[in-house]
């Protein structure tokens, strides 16, 4: 019997034959770069998730308030107690709207009793006609006080006639925000002979 190990080596079978030329292989060692396109690929797939992310960032719910703690409150910080739970109730609750004011009442001395003067006898014979604009000073009661002429008739009796009368009537006063208040108000007196 022969010995397996005293056997002679036998020659070691060739490599088969590759299909590629042998420059296209790369030599023992070194690795094979992938081609662009596969470069290119996963550039724009990382691009897309990245898209994906930065998309769904926005739609992300903020966290919600904290609750209130239940129980009484915690001081204030500078060692004053905090108010009755009333107090707190009401201070958060809107106050209730005020009521509109009623519009205020504005409105200027209006004459209520009227006395008419009378047509000066000279100023008939001397057949006088003309107007007589009277600015007048009504107090907050309704009473005339100082009487001006400020546009006169250009007849010294009708003017004086006219003032006479005016002192003899009584105003509604002026009114302002709802008040009486004294006022001027200016009043034509017109002197006709055809209404004598």
């Amino acid at each position: 019997m022969s010995d397996p190990m005293n056997r002679p080596a036998e020659p070691r079978p060739a490599p088969p034959p590759s299909d590629r030329p042998p420059s296209d292989q790369p030599p023992p060692g070194e690795r094979k770069s992938a081609s662009p396109l596969l470069w290119l690929l996963l550039l724009i797939a990382l691009l897309a998730v990245g898209w994906y992310f930065y998309s769904q960032r926005g739609a992300v719910d903020p966290p919600a308030e904290p609750a209130d703690p239940v129980g009484e409150p915690a001081d204030i910080g500078d060692g004053t107690p905090p108010p009755p739970a009333s107090e707190r109730e009401q201070a958060a609750r809107p106050a209730d709207p005020a009521p509109a004011p009623a519009p205020a009442i504005t409105r200027p001395a209006d004459p209520l009793e009227r006395v008419e003067p009378e047509y000066p006898a000279a100023a008939l014979r001397a057949q006088e006609e003309g107007t007589v604009l009277l600015r007048v000073q009504v107090d907050a009661g309704g009473n005339p006080g100082a009487i001006e002429i400020a546009r006169s008739s250009r007849s010294r009796e009708l003017d004086r006639a006219a003032r006479t009368a005016v002192g003899q009537w009584r105003f509604s006063p002026a009114m302002e925000n709802g008040q009486p208040v004294a006022s001027t108000v200016e009043v034509p007196i017109d002197f006709r002979m055809d209404t004598q």
